[in-house]
């Protein structure tokens, strides 16, 4: 299909949603039944296909209108002997479903979050898919795309995708959405505030101690007008270059030193610098994983995902755990070391998790860093305060300049705002920061994300024959880079494939998920997947879950950064937890 052609049907395709939503009504959403079905009659005339839908941060707005286009595209096709059409039915509480409850689950094809697809597919509850996947998404009933699903897929995910069960590789899976943990701060409250580095200042220089940092001294490293020269940012350049715009994180603090300076700005300017949500003790520990894999850097950090090479930057320990460090006061580090599943719990000790762990203990290393009650406020409460605190009287005329949040939080707290127009307003501008290098040396590298839950996408194995056709057309249909544009417009999301937004789609977005996509798809920017890449790992994959695996200690169940650095009175060293989570799985290793 031609890019004329394609870009006419997207435009008939949002055309038509757009008519159905103004039909329809507000009103007619997310009205919900038992077990999260919505309350519809059956129309015996049609056949029926029934959805399962996680309706979580994603919101189902986007899933709705694609759900009625669908329907249209597909009124004259029989799938059924004396039927046409096809009725879709949603069930879309926000819960998951196990694995033993799918055989009898009466959902056929299923959009689930957090969901083990090692586990799943193992147990035979998905059905093979790998016919959708290799040929072209579904556009209507007689027309696909000329590009294969597959090709979508980057080679990770082929590699991840494709199980052997013993005849051939085969899919039963795609996946569904990217999810990021992130530092999202409003950008209003920077300019406003004048919270940006001025041209050739940063906290980095020799002359400048922990002291100075947390004085009134950091004054003199800000612009004095909104519009003065900033500095260059953590990735170290301005301007476009080469075709990559590196002026978006101008001004920015480029360094941990940097970060520090800003906070105690922030404080001096009557600014509250964090809030996050604490009741969901994943929060912290991803945005800890994401400085993690920053710091690291993809190709070292995908080390964890296979057990298998070089590791070039690991700390050097004692026989008890102890960092050691040089002369000057630097952590030493230790010569190159091969690593294999025996061994790969040195991993543990890779200096990009000393400095993970660093960068969270300055978040929380005073109670004026952060809102009062952030520690006992859930993620709704933390995107409400985030985005009205002030207007509304809840923080005591402070604004709040950064949250800990998912990608899908301006999906998810749409209903905070007053209208789609005030999210849409260029009033409300809000962006992910790149987060700061540990040191200096490190700045001008790329940035690095890692997408950590899992999110997929997969048909019911004991479907009923009839349902199996609808079922996979529908699932193409899913994939057409005509629907996954009119996600992103919806979400502010990216589907966790290779596709291109439209122009219509990036300005129909908001300010922060323009942001977020120019910041996700730069040159500058390298995106990875939580996904474990060799045998060993996949038949490991419950020692990898992205909540617990990069920071698990003898904390137990506790959030460890709650656990370390709030209830023991922020006393704990980085390098003491560090030790901590080294010496569990040293002590604990049992793959050979």
């Amino acid at each position: 299909m031609n890019k004329t052609n394609w870009k006419k049907a997207l435009l008939a395709f949002t055309m038509a949603a757009t008519t159905m939503l103004s039909a329809v009504g507000c009103g007619a959403r997310g009205t919900g039944g038992a077990g999260g079905a919505d309350n519809v009659d059956i129309d015996t005339t049609k056949s029926q296909l029934y959805l399962k839908y996680y309706n979580g941060g994603v919101n189902r707005v986007w899933i709705d209108d694609v759900i009625s286009q669908f329907e249209r595209d597909y009124a004259d096709v029989e799938f059924e002997t004396g039927k046409k059409g096809v009725q879709i039915i949603k069930d879309f509480d926000k819960s998951g479903i196990s694995v033993s409850a799918i055989e009898k689950n009466p959902n056929q094809v299923f959009m689930l979050v957090g969901v083990e697809y090692y586990d799943y597919a193992s147990n035979g509850v998905m059905m093979d898919i790998s016919d959708v996947v290799q040929k072209g998404a579904a556009l209507s009933p007689n027309q696909k795309e000329e590009a294969t699903i597959e090709t979508k897929l980057r080679e990770s995910q082929k590699s991840f995708y494709q199980l052997d069960r013993g005849d051939g590789k085969k899919y039963y899976a795609l996946p569904f959405f990217e999810s990021f943990m992130n530092l999202i701060y409003n950008v209003s409250v920077f300019e406003d505030k004048k919270l940006y580095f001025a041209q050739g200042k940063d906290g980095e220089t020799e002359t400048w101690s922990d002291e100075d940092l947390k004085s009134s001294k950091v004054e003199d490293l800000f612009v004095k007008r909104a519009t003065a020269p900033r500095s260059l940012g953590p990735d170290g350049k301005t301007g476009e270059i080469d075709g990559v715009n590196y002026s978006a994180d101008d001004g920015l603090p480029a360094t941990y030193k940097d970060f520090q300076a800003l906070l105690t700005c922030m404080v001096r300017r009557n600014v509250i610098p964090f809030i996050w949500n604490a009741t969901s003790t994943d929060y912290l520990t991803g945005l800890a994983n994401e400085a993690w894999v920053n710091n690291e850097g993809a190709e070292q950090f995908m080390l964890n995902m296979s057990f298998e090479g070089t590791a070039d930057n690991l700390v050097a320990l004692d026989d008890k755990g102890n960092v050691q460090y040089n002369e000057d006061g630097s952590v030493k580090m230790r010569d190159a070391t091969e690593i294999t599943p025996s061994n790969a719990y040195e991993l543990h000790a890779q200096k990009g998790k000393l400095d993970a762990i660093e960068f969270v203990k300055m978040m929380m290393g005073s109670s004026d860093y952060r809102y009062g009650e952030s520690f006992k406020m859930d993620f709704r409460a933390t995107q409400r305060y985030f985005l009205n605190g002030n207007v509304d009287g809840l923080t005591d005329g402070k604004d709040i300049a950064m949250m800990v949040e998912g990608t899908w939080w301006n999906s998810e707290a749409r209903s905070d705002y007053a209208s789609e127009e005030d999210r849409h307003s260029e009033d409300r501008k809000f962006a992910i920061l790149p987060l700061p290098k540990s040191d200096i040396s490190k700045v001008g590298e790329k940035n690095t994300k890692v997408s950590e839950r899992q999110t997929l996408i997969f048909i019911n194995n004991f479907c009923a024959d009839y349902a199996v056709p609808i079922a996979k057309e529908f699932v193409s249909y899913l994939h057409s880079d005509r629907v996954m544009n009119v996600f992103s417009k919806d979400t502010d999301m990216l589907r966790a494939l290779n596709y291109e937004l439209t122009e219509d789609t990036i300005q129909g977005m908001s300010y922060f998920g323009r942001s977020a996509y120019e910041f996700a798809t730069s040159a500058n920017t390298d995106v990875i997947e939580w996904l474990p890449t060799s045998n060993t790992t996949k038949k490991n994959g419950t020692l990898l879950d992205w909540a617990s695996y990069g920071f698990s200690t003898t904390a137990g169940g506790k959030n460890p950064y709650l656990y370390y650095f709030e209830e023991s009175n922020a006393k704990v060293s980085p390098a003491t937890y560090f030790k901590d989570i080294y010496n569990n799985y040293k002590n604990s290793w049992k793959i050979s």
